[in-house]
């Protein structure tokens, strides 16, 4: 290894940046392999944690504090590139959970009812996170992450198998929350791999 360092005068940071990105790459085909898998929402959890730069550039770090209140506590809460606080929220691909209702509903595609149940569970947490905003406690559990109408990312179902139909269901459905973002965990791997340049 030294021999080929110095014969091919690779520099420091050039070395570092190749770990990071074979790094990503091993984590993307992790990412492949765990969506074949039946895994709970503790292992989904665990990834994210350790790779939550796929979430993409909106977010810039990932908050130690998961506790909303004593009620309520996120999969994760994220400072954004703005510089206040964000919420990321994971249901496993896996579990017979499932996106679209089976019957179109005048002629379109509209959204099963466990998708409104995890939908209404973020905004839950949005109008909690709203309400402890002034708490001296909440904001130094938060590390002083400034709360300013925050955001919730909802990573949820697989898009794998979708039609056109339902490519354009789905943008209008996300075009009608303004401050909620539901991706797909094949959204996430696309995202993915056009970071890594591997997207086709």
């Amino acid at each position: 290894m030294l021999e080929f360092l110095i014969h091919n005068d690779v520099i420091p940071a050039d070395l570092e940046l190749g770990l990071a990105h074979a790094r990503r790459a091993r984590a993307i085909d992790e990412f492949q392999a765990m969506l074949e898998s039946d895994l709970t929402e503790n292992k989904w959890q665990e990834w994210f944690e350790q790779n939550h730069w796929v979430l993409g550039s909106d977010f810039v770090r990932l908050l130690d504090e998961r506790k909303i209140d004593t009620r309520n506590i996120s999969d994760f809460l994220m400072q954004s590139y703005d510089g206040f606080l964000d919420i990321v929220e994971i249901k496993r691909p896996e579990g017979g959970l499932q996106f679209w209702h089976s019957q179109l509903d005048h002629n379109n595609y509209v959204p099963h009812s466990d998708l409104i149940k995890a939908i209404t569970q973020s905004s839950k947490y949005i109008h909690e996170i709203e309400r402890e905003a002034d708490s001296m406690k909440f904001c130094q559990s938060v590390g002083g992450v400034k709360t300013i109408k925050p955001r919730c990312t909802l990573i949820y179902g697989r898009s794998n198998n979708w039609n056109d139909a339902q490519q354009e269901a789905f943008r209008i459905l996300n075009s009608s929350y303004h401050n909620l973002t539901i991706i797909t965990f094949d959204h996430i791997l696309h995202r993915a791999q056009r970071i890594l340049g591997k997207a086709s």
